[in-house]
């Protein structure tokens, strides 16, 4: 990847993870390494994270259709015990 195209990456990780800071109640997300991190707490992400996977891609396809990078996304809970890797492939 030349410069150019890792500033985009890093914009578009920034911009994803502003929007779904904004679309969940509670946890925190930022962006490490132009991954997407989001640390919920330990009951969320043992009941709740196959609906909110669902609505991150849901969220991220309605806001941002066509994405020539791939995206990251990493949800963890906050005491480390799960750590999920997702790929969001990007747009075709």
């Amino acid at each position: 990847m030349n410069p150019i195209e890792i500033s985009q990456v890093a914009s578009l990780c920034a911009s994803v993870a502003k929007l779904i800071k904004s679309e969940l109640s509670n946890g925190t997300v930022q962006t490490v390494a132009n991954q997407i991190v989001v640390s919920l707490s330990r009951f969320e992400v043992e009941h709740r994270l196959g609906n909110l996977l669902q609505q991150i891609y849901r969220t991220i396809d309605q806001h941002f259709p066509i994405r020539n990078e791939h995206l990251s996304l990493v949800i963890k809970d906050l005491d480390g015990t799960y750590e999920n890797c997702f790929k969001i492939w990007r747009s075709v």
